[in-house]
């Protein structure tokens, strides 16, 4: 006789992941980025370490992942404010999005500083960052070549340097340096900048 025991429920990778992600965004945002750890996350969710080491290994996979989905969530946002906008305003859009703090951007910024704070012992977490990097160097390319500069990727290099420059001294003195100072400095930039 075979019993019929109760079958095991699927779960959704990709939705797991992205509650994982939460929790680790809610436990930097309420504990600071030193929190985030397996047991933190883990404890955030309402269940034992294992719930997340199914998943990810490390403290460094966890902000990873955060990061990620955060990063999906940044490009969606891009890619709906560069539909709305005629070529010629792209790269001052994408300069746009980059520097204006939405939701809980806030977190990820603080992970990456902390990425970068500690390069040299987590190389595998600046790696990762180095990459996403690029990235934003590559959007702000295309979009300076679609902005119709003369040379996109000294514009591109310029605007990338202020939008990170601003971040962080957004971080370090947000009175002095609001989002919109930021801004106002790179149109000054793109103002005399050359276009075909």
């Amino acid at each position: 006789m075979v019993t019929l025991g109760v079958m095991p429920r699927e779960v959704d990778t990709t939705a797991r992941l992205r509650r994982i992600a939460d929790a680790t965004l809610t436990v930097a945002r309420e504990q600071g980025t030193r929190a985030v750890t397996l047991r933190a996350v883990a404890k955030e969710l309402g269940g034992s370490t294992t719930l997340v080491t199914n998943y990810l290994k490390t403290r460094a996979d966890l902000i990873l992942n955060a990061l990620d989905h955060a990063d999906a969530r940044w490009g969606e946002e891009l890619e709906d404010a560069l539909s709305r906008c005629a070529p010629a305003d792209r790269l001052l859009e994408t300069a746009t999005w980059a520097l204006f703090t939405r939701s809980d951007d806030m977190v990820p910024r603080a992970l990456i500083i902390e990425i970068l704070a500690n390069a040299t012992v987590e190389p595998e977490m600046a790696a990762n960052l180095a990459i996403e990097a690029g990235k934003v160097r590559n959007q702000l390319l295309t979009a300076a070549e679609e902005s119709g500069f003369r040379n996109p990727e000294a514009v591109a290099e310029t605007v990338y340097l202020m939008v990170r420059g601003a971040s962080f001294a957004n971080i370090e003195d947000a009175a002095h340096w609001p989002e919109e100072r930021a801004l106002d400095a790179i149109r000054r930039v793109l103002d005399v900048a050359e276009r075909v």
